[in-house]
């Protein structure tokens, strides 16, 4: 419930008279004799404007100004103050108070005040309700383009959002799984609830089931007390798992139970709890082929997938590479206060041309950085990293004489950024926008299945490299 005014005074029969007149005046007022009985009004209700005594007892009007701004930001406070405390009032006006009212009361003044009182902090909620909506656009605008690739994922993320049926997420990593997951939360009817992101890849195997499921004080060494579990904190609301190809199959048979009844017992305990959640999944690998090997059940890859996703990567959605550009770069230069800079024709040329191993998250990290290095409001060569133009221009030219692949030449790009952060693989994976893990996996890769000379031999030509990476990966 809103409440326009809450009137905060220790004299019983002043409160519930200037009560009586605000309303008659048609505001929407409440009256409290204290300020612990005004605490706790404001705990049950949102209150637009608090109007306090100077004079409350033990507990001033101006603690009570501190303890509403710290706790209820969005409210104001006018304080009220006869003429010999002025001094006083201007004292809370410095600890947040929006004004002070000088009694007697006067009409004409008094409800001048108090509606610049209320309309200020209108303006102020609109203003913050403008910033989320502007937020949740800038975040929304980092996937959406005018490919038809992403047309068709917008709108099936707009006809899957209305319903609770399990949803499956795949792409490469730095594609923007997370964020269509956000996307379908934020048009769904819980939208008001928990999104409950989980890394399931950065969960170690042993505490899966504790982290998602919750356990029981006692369940094992170490479980001091009750735990809720992610699922848990998610009920009502959406749960997204991400990676989840990296769940144990311990952990992978109490998925698929919750998902066939809804219900789900945390570790130790023997009692079944029901919530009500909504499951998104995300991954980057071939779940197929993870089902073929044994890796992953069949049965819960099959009620993940109600509604499958596939996200396309970057480089399959290059005429959408100008607009994600221009958005990051208005949005870094709009944190580091100054002017969005514009791209030159050749630092737009490479930017389409560049084979995107780490797709969006790539980009994002790479117009990041022009951003904060841009001097004159133009992003030229200069200021890309060297590796990227260097080895784009080795690799793209002489790439198109060797006839290679595209897989090969992003295979090519990953060893040579290697090579350049000097076998770094946590600076490498920065600057390809990329997990540790998914270069490793990728490196694994390369090392278990070498293409031949021909490719290796270009990557020695073109490169030189003073060490064997895929040696030392």
């Amino acid at each position: 419930m809103t409440v326009e005014l809450l009137v905060v005074d220790d004299d019983v029969n002043l409160t519930d008279s200037l009560v009586i007149l605000l309303r008659r005046e048609g505001y929407q007022a409440e009256g409290v004799y204290d300020a612990d009985q005004a605490l706790a009004f404001l705990r049950q209700h949102e209150v637009e404007l608090v109007i306090t005594d100077l004079r409350l007892g033990d507990k001033d009007g101006i603690w009570l100004t501190r303890q509403v701004r710290e706790r209820y930001p969005d409210t104001q406070v006018l304080v009220a103050t006869a003429y010999g405390t002025i001094e006083t009032a201007v004292e809370a006006v410095k600890c947040g108070a929006f004004d002070y009212l000088l009694k007697p009361f006067q009409t004409a003044p008094f409800r001048l005040t108090l509606d610049r009182a209320l309309e200020w902090g209108r303006m102020r909620r609109k203003v913050q309700e403008l910033e989320e909506r502007l937020k949740e656009n800038q975040r929304s605008v980092r996937f959406l383009g005018t490919s038809a690739a992403v047309s068709r994922v917008v709108q099936l993320v707009d006809r899957v959002a209305g319903s609770d049926s399990s949803v499956l997420i795949c792409g490469e990593s730095g594609t923007g799984k997370e964020l269509i997951a956000e996307m379908i939360h934020r048009k769904s009817p819980r939208r008001d609830h928990p999104l409950v992101i989980v890394n399931c890849g950065a969960l170690p195997e042993t505490l899966q089931e504790s982290e998602l499921f919750g356990h029981v004080k006692g369940a094992f060494t170490g479980a001091h007390r009750d735990k809720k579990g992610l699922l848990g904190e998610a009920d009502g609301g959406t749960l997204f798992l991400d990676e989840v190809g990296e769940l144990s199959p311990a952990a992978q048979v109490k998925l698929l139970r919750f998902l066939e009844n809804g219900e789900c017992r945390r570790v130790g305990d023997t009692r079944t709890e029901r919530l009500d959640v909504r499951l998104l999944a995300a991954t980057n690998r071939d779940l197929t082929l993870e089902v073929k090997e044994t890796r992953f059940r069949a049965d819960l890859f099959y009620r993940l997938n109600v509604i499958p996703i596939s996200v396309p990567p970057l480089r399959e959605i290059r005429d959408d590479i100008p607009l994600m550009a221009r958005v990051f770069l208005e949005e870094f230069s709009q944190k580091l206060a100054k002017p969005a800079p514009r791209l030159s024709e050749e630092c737009l040329r490479l930017l389409m041309e560049h084979s995107w191993p780490g797709n969006v998250r790539e980009l994002r990290n790479l117009m990041e950085r022009a951003a904060v290095v841009d001097q004159d409001g133009v992003i030229t060569m200069s200021d890309l990293p060297d590796h990227l133009h260097d080895a784009a221009t080795a690799f793209l030219e002489k790439g198109l004489r060797e006839r290679l692949s595209l897989k090969d030449l992003e295979r090519l790009y990953i060893l040579a950024t290697l090579e350049e952060c000097s076998g770094s693989r946590k600076r490498a994976g920065q600057i390809l926008g990329i997990t540790k893990a998914t270069l490793w996996r990728k490196l694994n890769a390369y090392a278990a299945h070498p293409t031949g000379s021909k490719v290796e031999t270009y990557y020695h030509t073109v490169k030189r490299p003073t060490r064997n990476v895929l040696e030392e990966a």
